[in-house]
């Protein structure tokens, strides 16, 4: 199967070309119908916009700087690790390999035999942070297996979404997948094998499907990856590697049905970017989705939203035995969906802010 994704289609790859550069002359006129619609939301500020005081972004944006230091420090320390004396590594220790990731943090980990087809077919210039100027260049790769693992992000700080909350623990857990990923990478490299960690700042494939095939969860209509513990508040990372482990299995826990009978990340989408047409994209489910109005609805607001994240009922929990119970009764789909309404409405929106970002009145 051929290399379909290319992250040069990505929207945060589009919204930084620049006007007039050989690259957006080169992208645009092979994409001609994007054009318009992405110089609307072309540059990459989304924080511009932020409903807060000049004094509430002097106090927390700084944040965000010193967070992508530590992204560039801990993609440097795998780079520049050597390779130790190879270790074998019976198939059974997979078992282990999947333990030391939890104890490092992550909380589901699965196991993927790379394709071809898996991989971004070109960079798409997202790595700025690294200072690499890679934009169009072919990815050519010889790692053979991925390490898939995913942590849950704060549900008091996903439910105050689309407020400032949301984007502190989003960049807060993007970290915290790189930490893990680094330590993780670092430890197989001194085993001998040649490894890589993927995180906010750097890919070389697209995690959703790899999520997918590790057995991590499912694809909802928002193309995320849905977990049944933790729903639609996760955050994946993968670490790429050329030690051999068996994989693991895709899993079905009915969210295809599920979806049918809510479709609430539907209908509370602010920017109605999510839509419930499914697309098959290299063999996989996914749905029509509007990229350039969720990044606009960013844009205009100063935050990157988290509303379909929280809407999802799977994100505020449902019982592991009547997820079970759907499978065989997809009518228990309608009670699970009339129980979600009747405690949180449409949405579990918690309007008060969290102590984390409440300033306190100065006069």
């Amino acid at each position: 199967m051929k290399r379909i994704y290319d992250e040069r289609n990505l929207i945060f790859s589009r919204a930084r070309l620049k006007k007039g550069t050989k690259a957006y002359i080169a992208y645009y006129n092979k994409h001609p119908r994007l054009k318009s619609a992405d110089d609307d939301i072309r540059g990459m500020n989304i924080n511009e916009k932020l409903r807060q005081s000049e004094t509430f972004k002097s106090l927390f944006f700084p944040i965000h700087g010193s967070t992508k230091t530590l992204f560039k420090a801990l993609h440097d320390a795998v780079d520049q690790a050597p390779l130790g004396k190879r270790v074998d590594v019976p198939a059974h220790f997979k078992k282990n390999i999947k333990a030391i990731t939890k104890h490092y943090g992550a909380k589901d980990v699965g196991v993927v035999k790379l394709h071809d087809s898996h991989y971004y077919s070109h960079f798409g210039g997202t790595n700025t942070l690294l200072n690499l100027d890679n934009y169009g260049q072919a990815i050519t790769s010889s790692y053979t297996h991925a390490i898939v693992y995913l942590i849950p992000m704060d549900l008091e700080h996903m439910n105050r979404a689309p407020n400032y909350e949301e984007q502190l623990e989003t960049e807060n857990a993007y970290l915290n997948i790189a930490y893990i990923g680094s330590r993780l990478a670092l430890y197989l490299k001194s085993l001998g094998y040649k490894s890589t960690l993927q995180s906010e700042t750097y890919y070389l494939t697209p995690l959703v499907p790899l999520a997918l095939d590790a057995g991590l969860g499912e694809i909802g209509m928002t193309n995320h990856i849905v977990h049944p513990k933790y729903g639609n508040r996760i955050r994946l990372g993968a670490v790429l590697t050329n030690l051999a482990l068996p994989a693991d299995q895709p899993i079905d826990f009915g969210l295809e049905a599920f979806c049918k009978r809510c479709a609430l990340c539907v209908m509370n989408c602010p920017s109605r970017s999510i839509t419930p047409y499914p697309r098959i994209v290299n063999g996989r489910r996914f749905y029509k989705f509007d990229d350039v109005s969720c990044f606009k609805l960013w844009k205009n607001t100063g935050t990157d939203c988290g509303t379909c994240i929280q809407s999802c009922p799977f994100t505020q929990g449902i019982d592991p035995e009547t997820i079970k119970n759907m499978q065989k009764d997809p009518r228990i789909i309608d009670d699970v969906i009339k129980d979600y309404l009747a405690k949180n409405g449409r949405r579990k929106y918690r309007k008060t802010p969290l102590d984390i970002v409440a300033l306190e009145d100065e006069t």
